[in-house]
């Protein structure tokens, strides 16, 4: 009998050899069944149908369509084509990326119970890590949305990839839905119309699409291409159908007028940022298809952007390619835009000819613009009344002083006349200007304080229940407005603690539309206790309402992410004096338990399972009472004051349950939060905080429990953004309960003994999984009556350090900066640059001193330490000094530090007589008479350096700076006679060059060196009778976590390298100091991560060999004479993609180019044959690298450096 398949699941497929096999196997376990998969091999070159086709074979359920290229919009086209005719659903899968186990079944769930026309779901973002939400798709991640419309629900206009939805296909014919074929950037013009065409859609927070981020070696998918002109065009192309589609439907003007604005904001914006990138093709290519699309938009949209938005978007209308590149050259390095005028204000361009090309309107700064901001900073209590503070300014007016803003408060009563007027103080908070991100701009007087007296909300007959909005109105520079007070739930401002008003009511700080409101609420039932026991949640409290004749009173749970409502009974025991009756009710585990997702095939991979997404599910807990018609009201259930949170482990048969799915954890949880609300958790396990306290040294202690049995915990904290981590002490008993004692403020590492980064830390549970060998990553979580007392902080050596909480009951360690706030942000930079550099520089004489600049601070390390070195010994009156970055560098007594962005930094850089760095300086920089600026740099080139890098990824104005730059060196030191015409031509540098060999590489020629490296041994705890292998690659430019932050992309197995190599090896893995991810694995006795050991040179003395891929350590340690192996797996894409080389590196490398992990293990093991293999080449390579290697450069730096200081 024929199958009828109930979803067709089309898989277009173009060389994706690589991903498709976890694709279609992410197909083939659907828990939906009924499904049928059309493959459509669109001409594929690597072996990809290949695949394909074994998966036809062995499944029945899979079906393979063979045809020439014809792109992914004709392939998605054949493959509809193709379905059966019986099919009720239809979903589009790209070949590199992947379903979830479950996506076919809740989709399909979700159409059956609606009837909506399709349904688009939740995204992930999939990459060699794991998984991550997808920036795209926060909004699904929300909440369930069912029965809505794009009309309804604007923000799904930036919904617009196909492969995220289930479409009835019935709709999909209906309404003739075809991909445009040819083009790239398919999925826009098809679903932002789908969108508008149907009756109703469902919105899911579930994840259902695992989409690829392409990395490394792979090339990029059609989404990470920018400056092909195909890719503009089309993309532009799809953007102006859309626009003009909504333009034929009259009911859609608002839509038109809102996806115009969003395609400007981004689709469009993305090319526009990259124009100074594209070659000629590419920028013709963009006006072009730029100003087709800008016909169609209206003035109305132009002036709804940013001014400086605006303005670029006007040019690129009036094709003035010069100004436009001019203006994004401009913005790259300075503000170039002054604001003029009092009641009408408008933008001037400075030191640009574009201004005289643009009407009056494009330049003035729309009322929008101008309209007051005051969101919420803190809310707490002081004795007994509510103390409120936050920030109230005017961009681009102020307050800059405390007498140019006039403030006052107003509390409206909802459903109400009553109001309240109260006094607002003004407050220092130089931190405003900092965070608004602007060089022009003063905010420092943008702070307020006020309080709220509860007594003044109550009414005449006693406390009224209801809600109270707050707004804030100011006179600021002569303009007035109002604003309601901000708030968000992710802050902890936006979760302040309420407060008891008498033995009835509550007065309840609350987050409302983004709004910050006070609640007075009476309370109708307290809980004082709960347990879990016979499987199943037992709460007991106390019912405070009377229960009118007739009326009968259950317990219900709200679903928190759908409208699922369950009731259960109430036993209500004998009322007492006051009327009041205490009551129990059951709620069995399995109506709450959470089971979380499978573990995917990518975290397998990757080695391990994080905390994945959806990993709870939370019910409100409420009482209900009613008549027997049904008629009656429901009311919130409060903890009782002293009733902390509870967690408790899943029954056995659900954890057995769990455990099927992957090694992590779930728990049944109950909580009362901020708000006093009862609510109850299926979740995975947490680690939940119980005590927190600060001691007097900076040290602090927390104490907790964990529900689940791990195996060897480890408590980390990890930075913000996926970047630093450290390991901390912990103790955990056999009951569950943990304690841990730590100072933020000296950690000690590799590097000393440190403060944490300046950021916001996460606690995690890191465990290893004993029986899928996969590490998991728990999250904590504080009790309630711990997040109470939070913010707490303390100060250490002039540093803050505060446990605050997010969301509102995520514990984080916020570091603040070494800099005070007068030194923080592009404001304050401009001001120092002029009040204390530029002055400095005018009026103070030079002093005999030497300023040390390795890494922009960062380290104590390279050349520079090995001038400290020659000329402490040799110059002992020079004063010595060293640029710290954050603090992150332990130096030795004899050097005084200088906090880089710090006032004495500016002072320094302008007063001392030397400068020597290995690094970049600033391009604001103007060496005065008689001051010497040394640049060593920072290695050998093969990759591309300078304006010999075509059109650097990791910063755009990087081009332009750098000739501001190099005209104040006084001297470029150079490596080697190779390097000198390098230096000349990509530094535009025409001063003098010495060719000197570099002084960091004169220790590994010390007549001490085997002590210095039997020193690093111990140190670092290696074993003295192992071979050490050093593995130090370069970081990619295209693999960024932000601005200066990189990916570590480890392609190393580590784990088959343990196997092959661990008995008589180490790995030492040193990553580059642009790259931030923690090595995986470190610390086991076979890997040790050295990334923070501060001189990589030591690090050579130990090392018995070397892996590299493009580094310019190569040509350092080719100094020792050991043999090295070179990684190249994305040899090709690195080269003629990213960076470019300075010679032949294939036929010069001194050792083998290797391609796979496995390539390189067997290399280690057979080391021997391999250096015997490349003696000749490595020797070329030492004479042609090496030629001033005799340890001496330090002395011949000094002494040139010396003799153009006049000898001082």
């Amino acid at each position: 009998m024929e199958r009828k398949p109930t979803v067709s699941i089309i898989v277009p497929i173009y060389n994706v050899a690589e991903y498709l096999a976890e694709c279609l196997d992410s197909l083939a376990r659907q828990t939906l069944q009924d499904i049928e998969i059309v493959m459509v091999d669109d001409g594929s070159t690597d072996g990809s149908g290949d695949i394909a086709e074994q998966f036809a074979r062995r499944d029945d359920r899979f079906r393979l369509i063979r045809q020439p290229n014809g792109g992914l919009g004709k392939a998605r086209n054949v493959g509809v084509d193709a379905i059966s005719p019986d099919s009720c659903y239809l979903i589009f899968v790209d070949s590199d990326d992947a379903l979830t186990p479950e996506a076919c079944d809740i989709l399909v769930g979700s159409l059956e119970k609606t009837g909506s026309d399709f349904a688009t779901g939740n995204v992930l973002r999939l990459n060699s890590r794991g998984t991550t939400q997808s920036p795209m798709h926060r909004y699904h991640a929300q909440r369930d949305r069912e029965r809505t419309h794009v009309s309804k629900e604007t923000e799904l206009l930036s919904d617009r990839i196909a492969c995220n939805k289930l479409f009835r296909t019935e709709f999909w014919k209906k309404h003739e839905l075809r991909f445009p074929e040819g083009v790239l950037y398919e999925d826009t013009p098809v679903i932002v119309p789908a969108h508008c065409l149907a009756s109703s859609v469902d919105v899911l927070m579930t994840p259902v699409y695992l989409w690829r981020e392409r990395e490394g070696g792979s090339a990029p998918s059609i989404t990470q291409r920018r400056t092909e002109p195909k890719a503009v065009r089309d993309r532009l192309a799809g953007v102006t159908t859309v626009s003009r589609f909504l333009a034929q439907r009259p009911g859609d003007a608002q839509l038109k007028h809102l996806y115009d604005r969003s395609a400007l904001l981004s689709d469009a914006l993305i090319f526009l940022r990259v124009l100074p990138q594209g070659d000629e093709e590419f920028r013709t290519a963009f006006f072009d298809v730029a100003c087709a699309f800008l016909e169609g938009v209206s003035r109305e949209t132009l002036m709804s952007l940013t001014v400086e938005l605006r303005i670029k978007w006007l040019l690129v209308q009036r094709r003035a390619e010069k100004e436009v590149l001019d203006l994004l050259a401009a913005e790259a390095v300075r503000d170039p835009y002054k604001t003029r005028g009092l009641r009408r204000r408008h933008v001037q361009l400075t030191d640009l000819e574009a201004s005289p090309r643009l009407p009056r309107w494009a330049t003035r700064i729309h009322p929008s613009q101008l309209r007051l901001q005051a969101p919420l900073r803190t809310a707490e209590w002081q004795d007994g009344r509510l103390v409120v503070s936050g920030d109230a300014w005017v961009p681009r007016v102020g307050p800059s002083k405390p007498n140019r803003a006039k403030r006052l408060a107003v509390l409206k009563e909802k459903d109400s006349r009553r109001a309240l007027l109260l006094p607002v103080r003004s407050t220092y908070r130089p931190e405003r200007s900092n965070a608004s991100g602007t060089r022009r701009h003063n905010y420092d007087w943008a702070g307020f304080s006020f309080t709220i007296d509860p007594e003044r909300l109550r009414g005449r007959s006693g406390w009224r229940e209801g809600v109270w909005r707050v707004g804030l109105g100011a006179f600021t520079a002569g303009r007035l407005g109002k604003a309601r007070l901000a708030a968000s739930h992710n802050v902890q401002a936006g979760h302040a603690p309420y407060r008891w008003l008498d033995d009835e009511h509550r007065m309840l700080p609350i987050t409302q539309d983004r709004s910050f409101r006070i609640r007075i609420e009476k309370v109708r039932a307290t809980v004082h206790a709960v347990r879990v026991e016979d499987e199943a949640v037992v709460v007991e409290g106390e019912l405070r309402t009377a229960l009118p004749q007739g009326h009968t009173v259950r317990l219900e749970l709200d679903c928190m992410s759908d409208s699922t409502v369950r009731p259960y009974e109430m036993r209500l025991g004998e009322a007492g004096p006051a009327g009041r009756r205490p009551f129990s009710a059951r709620v069995p585990v399995d109506d709450v338990a959470f089971l979380p997702p499978a573990v995917t095939s990518a975290e397998r991979a990757a080695g391990r399972a994080d905390d994945p997404k959806p990993n709870k599910r939370g019910w409100e807990v409420r009482i209900r009472i009613q008549d027997d018609q049904g008629r009656g009201s429901r009311h919130h259930v409060v903890v009782a004051e002293d009733l902390r949170d509870g967690h408790w482990p899943l029954p056995e048969r659900l954890r057995e349950a769990v455990r099927e799915r992957g090694p992590v954890p779930s728990e049944i949880a109950v909580t009362g939060g901020n708000d006093g609300y009862l609510q109850i958790w299926g979740r995975t396990g947490r680690a939940v905080v119980t005590e927190a306290r600060w001691g007097e040294d900076g040290e602090l202690t927390m104490a907790g429990t964990i529900s689940a049995v791990l195996h060897e915990p480890e408590l980390v904290v990890r930075m913000w953004g996926g970047s630093a981590e450290k390991v901390l002490p912990l103790e955990v008993d056999a009951d569950g309960a943990f304690r841990t004692a730590f100072n933020p403020s000296a950690h000690p590492g590799l590097s000393g003994v440190l403060p944490l980064q300046s950021g916001r830390w996460d606690f995690w549970l890191r465990s290893c999984d004993p029986a899928t060998g996969l590490v998991m990553n728990m999250p904590f979580k504080v009790d309630r009556l711990v997040a109470a007392e939070c913010p707490a902080s303390t100060e250490v050596r002039g540093r803050r350090y505060a446990l605050e909480t997010q969301g509102p009951d995520y514990p984080n360690l916020y570091c603040y900066s070494h800099l005070a706030p007068e030194e923080e942000g592009p404001y304050r930079g401009r001001q120092m640059r002029r009040g204390v550099y530029r002055v400095s520089r005018e009026t103070k004489p030079l002093r005999d001193a030497v300023l040390y600049v390795s890494y922009n601070g960062k380290q104590y390390s390279d050349s520079p330490k090995a001038m400290y070195a020659e000329l402490s010994r040799t110059r002992p009156e020079l004063e010595h000094l060293w640029v710290v970055r954050d603090g992150q560098v332990d130096l030795p007594p004899e050097l005084t530090p200088v906090r880089l962005w710090g006032k004495e930094w500016y002072e320094a850089l302008a007063t001392c007589r030397y400068i020597v760095t290995n690094a970049h300086l600033p391009d604001w920089i103007e060496r005065r008479e008689g001051q010497v600026i040394v640049q060593t740099w920072h290695g050998t080139m093969l990759k591309k350096i300078g304006l010999d890098i075509a059109a650097p990824k990791f910063d755009p104005g990087y081009l332009e700076r750098l000739p501001r730059e190099t005209r104040n060196w006084s001297l470029l030191v150079s490596a080697n006679r190779f390097s000198t015409p390098i230096l000349k031509r990509a530094f535009g540098f025409e001063g003098e060059i010495l060719e000197s060999g570099y002084p960091r590489n004169d220790v590994l020629y010390a007549p001490d060196r085997d002590q210095q490296a039997a020193r690093v041994k111990r140190l670092l705890g290696v074993p003295q009778d192992k071979k050490v292998v050093l593995y130090a690659p370069t970081w990619r430019d295209d693999q960024s976590h932000g601005k200066g932050r990189f990916r570590f992309d480890l392609r190393l197995d580590l784990q088959e390298a343990r196997e092959r190599l661990g008995a008589d090896h180490v790995l030492l893995v040193r990553r580059h100091s642009n790259a931030v991810d923690s090595v995986p694995g470190a610390g086991d006795g076979f890997v040790y991560d050295v990334s923070e050991y501060p001189d990589i040179s030591e690090l050579y003395l130990i090392a018995d060999l070397m892996i590299t891929d493009y580094s310019s350590v190569m040509f350092d340690y080719a100094h020792t004479g050991r043999p090295m192996l070179f990684f190249t797996y994305d040899l090709e894409h690195y080269r003629d993609t990213l960076r470019g080389f300075y010679f032949d590196f294939e036929a010069e490398a001194p050792g083998p180019l290797l391609t796979t992990s496995g390539e390189v293990l067997q290399a280690v093991r057979d080391i021997d044959s391999v250096q015997e293999k490349y003696a000749e080449s490595y020797g070329q390579f030492r004479r042609r690298f090496c030629d001033f290697g005799d340890g001496l450069a330090s002395k011949r730096v000094a002494e040139r450096m010396l003799e153009l200081g006049g000898g001082r």
